[in-house]
């Protein structure tokens, strides 16, 4: 999956040579900016790691009114739910019938805030961009991450190494954690990385053991955290002042 971001000048300064920068240019929008995320046939783990106005839900970030995203679907993870998902299809005739405008059938209430992520299913032969528009989340941010599985994504616009990043700078791991990163050249298949006291990060590559650090692939990309401790708190730091 491959995506081009285009964001705020104030990020200029403060992000440097980290790789949400290296992947594409970034224009001045004032205090808005927005992310194109290229979502190929099939399922894909997405965010929207911007604050869009007037809501981060579904009905708003990827509005259906022309149909154009017809037979696509959301699933965002609720372990309380029937089947640990909530759902909606893109469908105006389904939206209509149930009393709703922006063509999703469940009202497209399921949402995408910063560090959240879901399930994109494009039912389409060939990739669909997906664009996000909001202001960048400042301050002292953090993701509640709590115990079992977590489907959520960096808070920020950010991609690559999910400890070295200076933007992610996740250093909150604890014994036996797993993250998840969903392979999309390979349904079905992820990228899992183990975390160890001893020797942090590793995953697996040819049958071998190496010492790596979680990466995240694109900038709106989100992934699968499990945790069996009481709860982590990642804590990621922007400022527009920077």
């Amino acid at each position: 999956m491959r995506t081009k971001t285009m964001l705020l000048s104030a990020l200029l300064g403060a992000l440097g040579s980290v790789s949400v920068m290296a992947q594409t240019n970034v224009y001045s929008l004032n205090a808005v900016g927005y992310i194109n995320v290229t979502a190929q046939p099939g399922f894909n783990i997405i965010s929207c790691p911007l604050i869009a106005s007037p809501t981060n839900t579904i009905g708003y970030l990827l509005n259906n009114t022309a149909n154009q995203l017809k037979k696509a679907l959301v699933y965002s993870y609720d372990p309380s739910a029937p089947g640990g998902y909530v759902s909606d299809e893109a469908s105006v005739a389904l939206a209509q019938g149930n009393g709703f405008t922006n063509g999703w059938a469940e009202g497209g209430t399921i949402t995408m805030l910063p560090g959240q992520a879901v399930w994109f299913a494009n039912p389409f032969s060939t990739n669909i961009t997906l664009t996000f528009v909001g202001t960048v989340p400042t301050g002292s941010l953090t993701n509640n991450i709590g115990t079992g599985f977590n489907l959520i994504s960096s808070i920020l616009p950010a991609s690559g190494d999910l400890v070295t990043n200076s933007l992610m700078n996740f250093t909150g791991a604890t014994k036996r954690d797993e993250v998840y990163v969903y392979d999309q050249l390979t349904p079905g298949d992820y990228d899992l990385y183990n975390y160890t006291t001893a020797n942090g990060w590793q995953t697996s590559t040819n049958g071998a053991t190496i010492d790596m650090n979680p990466q995240v692939p694109f900038v709106g990309a989100g992934f699968w955290y499990a945790t069996g401790s009481a709860g982590i708190s990642w804590v990621e730091n922007f400022s527009v002042s920077q």
